[in-house]
């Protein structure tokens, strides 16, 4: 498409001279300017043979202007736009887009009028798309990783409590154990000081018996 350019554009002619400028300029400006609307992809080049491919990765010039056409007639220029559109982006806000911003950069630069600006869409691309699902999975596995850290740090936290726990545990299970040892020995105690009073009271009981038989004996007498 680009291939179709005047050999050469004169802008003015005025006493002090003229100016004029290769199409390419205006090509180029076309090209770039339709690159930069949001939800193109890229200029469409069309099917080409292999040495135009060579041609165009040799030429900067050509790898600007490819899917771009430009018709001069006095000093107003139309031009004809190929692009490929991410797929996604509503295509009339952006064939409107590059409308806008092709004839804003021409007239601008140029100071030539556009009079039409005419937008061929010839694809989708898929890229974006393709990256942003690459993103998404990429974001997925960090947010997994993350949970994982955060599950295994929980687990050890968890995992030295209850070791801090333990030994209280044992100390509590210990107590018991110690206030029976306890109270069985203060029970011995007792059974032996009952052991110890028990003679003494039986010797007293002896004594009474026998002041009670003693007493008896005198009384039969009488």
């Amino acid at each position: 498409m680009s291939d179709n350019l005047p050999t050469n554009v004169q802008l003015e002619t005025s006493e002090s001279g003229t100016v004029s400028f290769a199409p390419e300029v205006i090509a180029t400006i076309a090209g770039v300017a339709t690159t930069e609307v949001e939800g193109v992809a890229s200029m469409y080049a069309g099917s080409s043979g292999l040495a135009d491919m060579f041609s165009r990765k040799s030429s900067q010039a050509k790898s600007l202007t490819k899917g771009v056409r430009v018709d001069f007639t006095d000093s107003a220029v139309t031009v004809e736009v190929a692009i490929i559109v991410d797929y996604g982006s509503p295509i009339p806000d952006v064939s409107q887009g590059v409308q806008e911003n092709v004839k804003k950069a021409i007239e601008t630069m140029s100071g030539l009028t556009v009079s039409a600006v005419n937008v061929h869409v010839q694809g989708l691309s898929f890229e974006r798309e393709n990256q942003k699902a690459i993103e998404e999975e990429k974001q997925q596995r960090i947010a997994a990783r993350k949970a994982e850290e955060e599950m295994a740090k929980e687990n050890e936290f968890w995992k030295d409590e209850k070791v801090e726990e333990a030994p209280d545990a044992a100390a509590e299970t210990e107590q018991p154990e110690e206030a029976a040892a306890e109270a069985e020995a203060a029970e011995e105690e007792t059974v032996d000081e009952t052991l110890d009073d028990t003679p003494d009271e039986c010797a007293e009981c002896e004594d009474e018996v026998k002041d009670l038989g003693e007493e008896g004996t005198e009384a039969d007498p009488e």
